[in-house]
């Protein structure tokens, strides 16, 4: 994990983050890999900041890259590691660089400072889930979390992982512009609005229901948000 200076331990919690709040997490880790020949590796201090959130998070390593797919963001185990213990595993979080529709909107480089954030974090719980999974767990993972009526309860977790790690106020702004974005009304070809939109949006949590969690856990109690 990145370890913290003396002036990022002060504050790393916030309501809305910024570019310049973001790049004083550039602490570099062993733990994280982005080629940089991938357009990701700008964003490097984005998951300095976000595993600065995790601390108790078992991994060997992250490997970050884009390349087009229908999936706004993926995490992959490392296939051989599958049998590994958590701390051993090596992931892949996968990110669209484009998908030849309104889905295009919502990836990675089109969102705001906050959705980037949440949508990293959102992958990152991911992994904390991996985390606690055997190997017939982890082979099941593949299907169930693509699954719109198997991933309910998942989603709802990975969901609450973020929260707890902090990051309710980004989630919060995630799940209003990719609600916009993907209003039905933007959509000009309705055959792509049935084939990719719920599959899209049925990971999201409710602005009301990630509010009222926020009252739930003592990271918002405990630490001053500006």
């Amino acid at each position: 994990m990145p370890i913290l200076n003396k002036a990022q331990t002060k504050n790393i919690y916030f309501k809305n983050l910024t570019d310049s709040i973001i790049n004083t997490f550039s602490v570099d880790t062993n733990h994280l890999s982005i080629k940089r020949t991938d357009p990701m590796i700008k964003y490097k201090n984005y998951f300095n900041y976000v595993l600065c959130l995790y601390k108790n998070l078992d991994y060997k390593k992250i490997r970050i890259r884009s390349e087009r797919t229908r999936h706004v963001a993926d995490v992959k185990p490392k296939p051989i590691d599958v049998i590994a213990a958590p701390e051993d595993r090596v992931y892949t979080i996968i990110f669209s660089s484009g998908a030849g529709s309104l889905i295009d909107t919502v990836t990675f480089e089109k969102l705001s400072v906050d959705s980037k954030i949440a949508l990293i974090s959102k992958q990152i719980s991911l992994i904390q889930e991996y985390s606690t999974l055997g190997f017939f767990e982890i082979i099941g993972m593949r299907f169930k979390k693509h699954s719109i009526k198997r991933s309910k309860r998942l989603n709802k977790d990975i969901n609450l992982y973020s929260i707890e790690a902090g990051l309710g106020y980004q989630l919060m702004t995630y799940t209003n512009e990719v609600y916009d974005k993907l209003f039905e009304d933007n959509w000009t070809n309705k055959r792509d609005y049935k084939k990719y939109y719920e599959k899209n949006v049925h990971a999201l949590m409710s602005y009301d229901a990630i509010k009222t969690y926020l009252y739930d856990y003592p990271v918002y109690l405990q630490n001053v948000y500006k």
